[in-house]
């Protein structure tokens, strides 16, 4: 049965394992923060599921844990950011900020990060543009030769799970998200439903032979993932691998000298670049209430819109905790144990 566990003890937790393994305290804790409120959101894939991995990857020497962003090049309305594949949360939120820096500056502006690692949640640098009053944009690949998803009609990995996100500015000091994977089921969602025991729904994926499967255990045993909406998602899959990829650093398109990591293109766009006789926040509230009114379709209770089931979850969880699948939390005891790292006072419930 899994552990349900508070915000603030995990952030701790997480925090210390990540210093322990080497990130100065300030990094460990931009890490810690940002995977734990991704499971106050409701992601547990991007999570603390992913503390392991992070220090596995530290361990391999391919997460660099004290490095730090930087401005590699800068030309007007856009910028170029190196990571040296530090961790990618980092990195991110420095692009993220450095966007909306150069939006309110020219009006619009786009900002690459390259030599970057697993960044974690892409709404979550989207959210903070919006958040700032303009209009967040995101594009991510993972792989560029080496992934996990077919391109549509193979059988093949070529492509990764390529997320795009969309943010705007609405009522109050809100923001309405979008945020998806190209792929029909995100790997990290995978594992997490590896990670519980649990199947993946039809049309996800295929095993190592080609044929249809719902077996969360076989995603590092030859498996490949679909792309969402066949062909369409295929083609936008395609051009996530080309566009932040490229635009973060020059590389072969196609190579097996692939290191791991994260290329990201954040833009920011000003509201007041444009009309400004357009009530821009007003129209977006206007749009969300006409869309709620809509009566819902049988089957459904009600009509949600982008970041609706997020927003519950985390008013949700804040109050009553977060539930962590077993083996997550065995590996984060494991990892405690090995980094001598005490073990916060955890509210636990079975």
């Amino acid at each position: 049965m899994p552990y349900t566990i508070h915000a603030k003890p995990l952030q701790q937790l997480t925090r210390d394992i990540f210093a322990a393994a080497g990130a100065p305290a300030d990094i460990a804790a931009v890490v810690a923060e940002s995977l734990v409120t991704t499971n106050l959101f409701g992601h547990d894939s991007h999570g603390v599921l992913r503390v392991k991995q992070y220090v596995n990857m530290i361990r391999d020497d391919l997460i660099k844990p004290a490095e730090r962003p930087r401005i590699r090049k800068r030309s007007g309305a856009t910028a170029m950011v190196t990571n040296g594949y530090g961790f990618g949360q980092t990195g991110a939120r420095f692009a993220a900020k450095l966007a909306i820096e150069l939006g309110r500056k020219h009006g619009i502006a786009a900002v690459s990060l390259g030599q970057t690692t697993h960044i974690g949640r892409l709404g979550e640098y989207t959210q903070l543009i919006a958040a700032a009053g303009l209009i967040g944009i995101g594009f991510t690949s993972g792989s560029m030769f080496s992934g996990w998803v077919a391109p549509y009609g193979g059988r093949e990995k070529v492509f990764s799970t390529n997320p795009m996100s969309f943010a705007v500015p609405c009522g109050g000091e809100g923001t309405l998200l979008l945020d998806f994977a190209t792929a029909g089921m995100a790997h990290g969602k995978v594992l997490l439903a590896r990670a519980k025991g649990e199947s993946v729904p039809q049309g996800m994926m295929l095993d190592k032979n080609g044929r249809p499967s719902t077996d969360a255990s076989i995603v590092d045993d030859g498996a490949v993932l679909l792309a969402m909406g066949a062909y369409k998602g295929s083609g936008l899959s395609m051009m996530m691998e080309i566009i932040p990829t490229l635009l973060a650093g020059k590389r072969p398109i196609v190579s097996p000298d692939f290191h791991y990591g994260n290329p990201t293109l954040l833009m920011a766009l000003s509201l007041d670049a444009f009309d400004d006789e357009t009530d821009f926040v007003q129209q977006v509230e206007a749009l969300k209430r006409h869309v709620k009114s809509v009566k819902p379709a049988e089957g459904f209770d009600e009509v949600l819109l982008p970041g609706e089931p997020e927003s519950r979850s985390y008013a949700q969880r804040v109050r009553a905790g977060i539930p962590l699948p077993d083996s997550v939390w065995a590996d984060l005891q494991a990892l405690a144990e090995e980094l001598s790292v005490a073990l916060p006072t955890l509210d636990a419930a079975t």
